[in-house]
């Protein structure tokens, strides 16, 4: 979450209610705010920049040269409650994650796979890809390029249909590019123009 400079207040005109203690006693490093871990930073960015980790912590990103502790605080005050909502939404996906995939779940995933891999393999000409399923925790795809060997996640079986067929393209894709630069994301467009909202849904 990035903003402009030039739209963020100074600290005093910062809309406290955000904050059940005083933002006036942050600093650099780690803070905790409302029971809320905040790390504070000085880094070579263009623009305060604001992110929630998986662990829940909160990450404040402050241009070394370019804005003060007290402009960086006032931009988390005014965004705390997204930091609130975000928060939510990764303990909801890690509830979910946690979740085991039922045998139903699976076979309807496994007759998934076998046509959209099917369908890609033939439509991009992609001979002789194997794959297979396989608990992941933190990766929905693996591509082995090489051995020309894919495996998808388990937890695959809880996202929808089209969340599943960006998956299979963007590992089918690793067989051309081998890693997610300029070439693959070139790929990508070309064969998945909505990948990238695609992706944000799956991470959502």
């Amino acid at each position: 979450m990035n903003a402009p400079l030039q739209a963020f207040p100074d600290t005093a005109g910062a809309p406290r209610a955000f904050f059940a203690s005083s933002p006036l006693e942050c600093r650099y490093g780690g803070n905790s705010i409302d029971g809320i871990a905040v790390v504070i930073e000085r880094k070579r960015v263009k623009n305060i920049s604001l992110r929630v980790k998986r662990d829940g912590s909160a990450h404040l990103s402050i241009p070394a040269r370019r804005a003060t502790l007290a402009q960086g605080v006032a931009f988390l005050a005014a965004k705390w409650e997204w930091v609130k909502k975000a928060r939510a939404r990764i303990a909801a996906h890690a509830g979910a994650a946690e979740r085991e995939a039922s045998a139903e779940e699976l076979a309807r995933l496994a007759a998934l796979l076998a046509e959209l891999h099917t369908a890609w393999t033939t439509k991009l000409d992609e001979r002789g890809v194997e794959w297979k399923l396989r608990r992941m925790k933190t990766r929905w795809g693996v591509c082995n390029w090489v051995k020309r060997r894919i495996s998808y996640a388990n937890m695959l079986a809880l996202a929808p249909r089209e969340c599943v067929e960006y998956v299979v393209v963007h590992e089918l894709t690793h067989l051309r590019a081998h890693n997610h630069g300029p070439a693959f994301k070139a790929l990508m467009d070309a064969r998945l123009p909505a990948w990238r909202a695609l992706r944000r849904r799956l991470k959502a």
